[in-house]
């Protein structure tokens, strides 16, 4: 008989243990003699190995968003000795200082985002807009994370042949892996929300 595959989508979470457990029994050949019955030695055994296994995945997962500035947690300390930042205010604020001295360090400049995407929107550099998220909009909008986001405006009127979709595809391709760039056309708000009379998101965004 075939063994029984199995096929990890993704981190098990909480029912790592009982999971891999589950893998290990399913491995074992057919056959009376490898039936196991709850507080046997295989099943015991199998379940000290499945802990272990499943302590290995959580923290698998846990390097996963360690690795990225703007989820770290843990590492934050390592982060800021190797950037010689301070280790003072939030979580968040520390992780904000991270990620801005690595796009510096990086070299990530509008100009940059201007020089590459002028000839996809058919205007000269100076012409392409970059609009930026200062730290104070996003304490004022109680979203930390608005400063990771930018836009790349095109004024419509402008004359020339443009891709709106080819520009948007080479921003996701050249930006920092942790913000959002997303090319628009119109700055205007929408005033679609009959409480707060605006939302906050752009138009073509």
């Amino acid at each position: 008989m075939p063994l029984l595959p199995f096929i990890l989508a993704g981190p098990l979470g909480d029912d790592a243990p009982n999971a891999y457990t589950r893998m290990m029994m399913a491995l074992l050949p057919p056959g009376k003699v490898w039936r196991l019955i709850d507080g046997s030695w295989l099943h015991s055994l199998f379940a000290g190995l499945a802990d272990e296994l499943g302590r290995f995945d959580q923290r698998s997962e846990d390097l996963l968003d360690e690795a990225i500035p703007s989820s770290a947690s843990e590492l934050l300390p390592e982060y800021e000795r190797e950037l010689a930042l301070p280790s003072t205010g939030t979580d968040d604020e520390r992780r904000a200082r991270i990620v801005a001295r690595t796009v510096a360090r990086q070299r990530y400049r509008p100009v940059d985002f201007q020089n590459a995407l002028a000839a996809i929107l058919g205007v000269a550099p100076a012409s392409v807009v970059v609009i930026e998220r200062s730290h104070a909009f996003a304490v004022s909008i109680g979203d930390v994370r608005e400063i990771y986001r930018f836009f790349i405006y095109r004024d419509p009127t402008l004359p020339g042949t443009y891709s709106v979709a080819d520009a948007q595809a080479l921003v996701d391709q050249i930006k920092p892996s942790h913000t959002l760039g997303q090319v628009i056309e119109s700055v205007n708000f929408l005033c679609d929300d009959p409480h707060s009379l605006c939302d906050r998101d752009l138009l073509g965004a």
